[in-house]
């Protein structure tokens, strides 16, 4: 059985998710992003390996500390903001695809043997960031583009 892929417009790196926001919150979150992110300089990523989570599989990657301090630095300026997030360490990742039938036909589907060293053709210069709005449709989110910044 093929594996369901997502959509590559919807491929993405998640810093942080606020769920459903009403429009004065959505207002709140576009201008906090936006002062957050203005001194942020571009910075590489690295894939590091295919991994089954939670009925999907996700591309990981490698250790990242400016990553990691953009995610860190917004999820702070949110928080203090009054926007709450879940409870649990960050997990820099995307998301390939859904397996919701793989726990009743293909419970033991195999992706430790993939060659992970060609993961590192797909490293890239993060030179953006974007705040999106997650509308969650029947079978799949459909994504839309609030902001876009560029890092200088």
């Amino acid at each position: 059985m093929p594996v369901p892929y997502i959509n590559t417009t919807n491929l993405h790196i998640t810093l942080n998710f606020f769920g459903e926001l009403i429009d004065d919150e959505q207002k709140k979150v576009k201008e906090i992003f936006s002062q957050a992110v203005i001194e942020a300089k571009p910075f590489e990523i690295q894939f590091d390996k295919l991994v089954k989570f939670h009925q999907q599989i996700h591309m990981t990657l490698k250790p990242n500390p400016a990553l990691g301090k953009l995610q860190s630095q917004l999820e702070v300026l949110f928080h203090d903001s009054g926007f709450l997030f879940q409870d649990r360490i960050y997990y820099p990742h995307v998301k390939l695809s859904n397996l919701h039938m793989d726990k009743v036909m293909f419970k033991d589907r195999k992706i430790e043997d993939f060659p992970n060293e060609e993961l590192r053709q797909l490293s890239f210069m993060a030179d953006r960031v974007v705040l999106y709005e997650s509308k969650l449709l029947l079978h799949h989110a459909h994504h839309t583009q609030l902001i876009e910044i560029t890092l200088k």
